[in-house]
């Protein structure tokens, strides 16, 4: 029974689902136009993660900024900007509250995840409660844009950035789940 049942498993055509990834401080996503999630940690005030993303043609990308929701996190607010060509410039007020000066020609979206009420969200899959930003989406343009991560009150913690729209698991995508697994259910 056991043997069938992996059999059928192995056999199943492959699970739609995010990504997994880890950041570092540079992360590239290869194919931004299907969906991830990146994981990272801040351990002090002066990090900046960057995801850069490179489109083939212009895209509406769905962004959520989520962090443990536990009482040791509850202070916990990573801020997130979204950078790239064709997004409104930033205001001096935003560009001084920024962790890097944004490139010539480029604008900015921020959330610096300062909302009196905090969204939670219950992720089904992993069966984790999160806090989050909420789900928003964002039009970018065609070629390279970024996704910065920052910590403005220099609290540490751990974060993960879902985005995109369509799941795949082609080319292997699937494996790395497992190699992370700590990060990602109970």
């Amino acid at each position: 029974m056991r043997t069938a049942l992996l059999l059928m498993l192995l056999l199943v055509p492959e699970a739609s689902a995010h990504r997994p990834s880890t950041a570092d401080a540079v992360t590239t996503i290869d194919d931004p136009t299907v969906s991830w999630v990146v994981n990272g940690e801040l351990h002090d005030g002066d990090e900046v993660f960057r995801v850069k993303l490179d489109f083939p043609h212009p895209f509406a990308l769905p962004f959520e900024l989520m962090t443990e929701h536990r009482a040791g996190a509850a202070d916990f607010r990573p801020a997130l900007a979204i950078v790239g060509p064709g997004l409104p410039p930033a205001s001096d007020e935003v560009a001084a509250r920024l962790p890097l000066p944004v490139p010539e020609g480029w604008g900015v979206y921020v959330d610096f995840n300062e909302a009196t009420d905090r969204e939670v969200y219950f992720e089904q899959v992993m069966r984790r409660t999160m806090y989050t930003t909420g789900s928003f989406a964002i039009a970018l343009r065609e070629g390279p844009n970024e996704v910065w991560i920052w910590n403005p009150d220099e609290t540490p913690g751990d974060w993960q950035l879902g985005l995109g729209v369509e799941e795949d698991f082609t080319g292997g995508a699937f494996s790395d789940i497992f190699s992370h697994w700590g990060q990602y259910a109970y």
